[in-house]
C-alpha cells in the first residue's frame, strides 16, 4: 500500500509538467481519449457512404460561384464511431475540392474550445508555418489577410462547443473569404450544429448489413469476400449484429478477430458480457473495450500510460518510448536487441 501511495504521489507531481487539468463534471461525460485526426484517410475505400458523400459534396461545391452567397457552414452529425471523420476525410481529398477551393485546411478541435489556441492552430494549418503568437487580434488579422479574396474550405473535426458567443468570436476572420467559402463541421450534437448556424446538416445513419459485412471482413480476413467455414461465418454474423452498424466497432472487432485463429476464441468474444454494458456506464464503445482487454499485459500498461496525456496530445514515438523505458515497462526478450528496439515494437503493435 505504501508503495502504491508513493507511486500516486509521484504521478501527481508530474501533472503540471504534462499540462494535466482536473476534469470538470461536464467533460467527464465525453467519450474515450483518442488520437487527433488528420486529413489523410486510413482506408482508400469508404463503405456504404456513397450517397452521403454525394449529397455533402454537392452542398460544398454547388454555390461556389454564387457571388451573393458568402460563408456557408455544413455539419455532419452522428454518434461516436459512426464514421463522420472518415467521410469528411474522403470529401476533403476529393479532386472536386481541389478544383473548387483556393485554400484547404483541416483542424481537429479539442473538447476545450479555446478561441485563441484554436485560431492559432487554424492559422498554422492554413499557412503551413509555425505561429507562436499569443495575441488574438494579431492572429485574426493574419487570418483575415490570408483568407481575403480566397475561396476556402476549412474542416473542423470533432466540434463540441455549444456557446454561441465563443463560436462568433472564432468565426470573425472567416467572413472575409471569397463567396462560396465553406466550413465543414463534424460533431455528435445537433445543438453544436445549431450553434454554428449551419446552413446544411447531414445526419449519418448506421451502415447497412451488406456494407457492415464487407468492412468487417476486410479487417478480419483482409478480404471483402472471404471463403470461411460455416461455423466461423455464423459467429461472424452474430458479432456483426452487436456492432450495431458502427464502422469503428466493425473495424476494431474485425482487427481483433484477425489475431484469433480458433473458433473457441471467436465464441469467447461473442459471449463476452462487455457487449451488454450500457454506454453510460462504460463511456466507450464495447468493441474498443474488448480490443483493450485482449491486449497482452505488457502492452496494456504502455497503452494505459498514454491516458496521462491530454486529449489531442501529439505523441512523438521516440519520446514516448523513452518514457516507457523510464517506467520499466519494456521487457527485453533477448540480449542482442536494444531497449529502444523493444519500445519501437511495442509502439507498432499498439498504434499500427
Amino acid at each position: 500500500m505504501q508503495e502504491v501511495l508513493e507511486n500516486l504521489e509521484y504521478l501527481a507531481s508530474k501533472k503540471d509538467i504534462l499540462g494535466l487539468k482536473e476534469a470538470s463534471s461536464t467533460s467527464g461525460n465525453h467519450v474515450y481519449q483518442k488520437l487527433p485526426s488528420t486529413s489523410l484517410p486510413v482506408d482508400s475505400v469508404i463503405y456504404g457512404r456513397d450517397f452521403d458523400k454525394e449529397v455533402i459534396c454537392d452542398w460544398l461545391i454547388s454555390d461556389a460561384e454564387n457571388v451573393n452567397h458568402h460563408l456557408s457552414i455544413v455539419s455532419i452529425v452522428g454518434m461516436g464511431g459512426i464514421g463522420k471523420t472518415t467521410l469528411a476525410q474522403h470529401l476533403y481529398n476529393d479532386p472536386k475540392m481541389e478544383d473548387t477551393f483556393d485554400i484547404k485546411a483541416w483542424v481537429c478541435v479539442s473538447e476545450e474550445f479555446d478561441v485563441l489556441e484554436l485560431t492559432r492552430v487554424i492559422v498554422e494549418a492554413i499557412t503551413g508555418t509555425r505561429n507562436n503568437t499569443k495575441v488574438l487580434d494579431l492572429l485574426q488579422v493574419k487570418l483575415k489577410e490570408t483568407l481575403s479574396g480566397k475561396r476556402f474550405l476549412l474542416v473542423l473535426d470533432d466540434l463540441w462547443n455549444e456557446k454561441r458567443d465563443q463560436w462568433e468570436a472564432l468565426q470573425i476572420p472567416f467572413n472575409y473569404g471569397a463567396p462560396g467559402s465553406k466550413i465543414l463541421v463534424t460533431t455528435r450534437s445537433l445543438k453544436v450544429a445549431s450553434t454554428t448556424r449551419s446552413t446544411k446538416i447531414h445526419q449519418l445513419e448506421e451502415l447497412a448489413e451488406e456494407h457492415c459485412w464487407k468492412l468487417f471482413c476486410k479487417h478480419a480476413f483482409l478480404d471483402e469476400n472471404p471463403q470461411m467455414n460455416p461455423d466461423f461465418k455464423d459467429i461472424a454474423k452474430r458479432i456483426l449484429k452487436k456492432c450495431q452498424g458502427l464502422p469503428l466497432s466493425l473495424k476494431t472487432i474485425g482487427s481483433l478477430l484477425y489475431t484469433k485463429p480458433s473458433l473457441v476464441e471467436w465464441e469467447s468474444i461473442l459471449g463476452s458480457e462487455i457487449w451488454d454494458l450500457p454506454e453510460e456506464e462504460s463511456n466507450i464503445i464495447p468493441a474498443l473495450i474488448l480490443s483493450y482487454y485482449h491486449l497482452p499485459s505488457h502492452l496494456k500498461r504502455c497503452f494505459a500510460y498514454c491516458a496521462l496525456f491530454p486529449k489531442n496530445y501529439v505523441f512523438q514515438k521516440e519520446h514516448l518510448i523513452l518514457l516507457w523505458m523510464s517506467e520499466n515497462f519494456l521487457q527485453c526478450p533477448r540480449q542482442n536487441i536494444s531497449m529502444e528496439e523493444v519500445g519501437e515494437q511495442y509502439f507498432n503493435d499498439l498504434f499500427s
